[in-house]
């Protein structure tokens, strides 16, 4: 009983953490903005092209929250974004591009490339190519720990800052203690009883949790958490490996 109070106190904890990283984030980083000479036509022109060299597959959304335009990755693209493209002022002839993106990461990465790209700024003194990484070694650290599969994906890559880094991985552990867990807890709570009259005929006993037949459970639970990150890691590895293709250096 103490362990199982410890456990859920534990995962309580790490509940709490996680969620205040996320809001603090999400109160304290709204977006990243470029504004650029020109107007929004011919901007978003020249978004749209930048778009389409990177992965064509987003579309626009006629919900643009004031801007002029806005643009929305498809599943099928991985990045994830919201993109707007609007005026500075009403009286002002140049624009402004917002990027939004559940990652900061993400909307850092953005901005960098925009600004090399439209500005011709030069990347920061500090800033480096990227490399490739591989999806096989992505996807086979997923199979010993989808921490270790975002560890991978994260290092020397612009689509993670290290809150990022640290919300994804305590995610995935918050999945494999809660769903493993709970199955493990459960396993070992119905092993099979001996009565008074095995205790007699000496019979062996149920066993360890890996003897039950609930075991199964625990397996099939941190299959869950795999899954997902499977998907994941190839959206990292995707959008980190066609960011890399252009040349751009970044820093982190």
């Amino acid at each position: 009983m103490k362990s199982a109070k410890g456990f859920h106190s534990f995962l309580f904890y790490i509940c709490f953490v996680v969620l205040l990283s996320t809001s603090m984030a999400g109160s304290l980083f709204a977006g990243e903005t470029v504004e650029i000479l020109g107007g929004p036509e011919d901007v978003n022109l020249r978004l749209v092209a930048l778009l389409n060299k990177l992965d064509p597959d987003f579309y626009a959304d006629d919900k643009t929250q004031g801007f002029v335009y806005r643009y929305k990755n498809r599943w099928k693209n991985p990045y994830d974004f919201n993109i707007y493209v609007g005026k500075v002022g009403k009286t002002s002839p140049d624009s402004i591009i917002r990027v939004e993106s559940p990652r900061r990461g993400q909307e850092r990465m953005w901005k960098q490339i925009m600004e090399q790209e439209f500005l011709q700024k030069p990347p920061h003194e500090s800033a480096v190519p990227l490399s490739e990484k591989y999806h096989v070694l992505s996807q086979g650290l997923n199979l010993i720990s989808p921490m270790a599969s975002v560890g991978y994906n994260s290092w020397n890559s612009p689509l993670f800052t290290g809150r990022d880094t640290f919300v994804s991985m305590s995610i995935y552990l918050l999945f494999d203690l809660i769903l493993a867990g709970g199955a493990y807890m459960y396993a070992q709570e119905n092993l099979p009883k001996k009565n008074l009259w095995d205790n007699l005929a000496n019979v062996k006993g149920p066993g360890n949790v890996w003897e039950s037949p609930n075991a199964v459970g625990v397996f099939a639970a941190l299959a869950v958490s795999r899954a997902v990150r499977a998907f994941d890691a190839w959206e990292d590895t995707s959008a980190h490996n066609k960011t890399a293709q252009f040349g751009w250096s970044f820093k982190f």
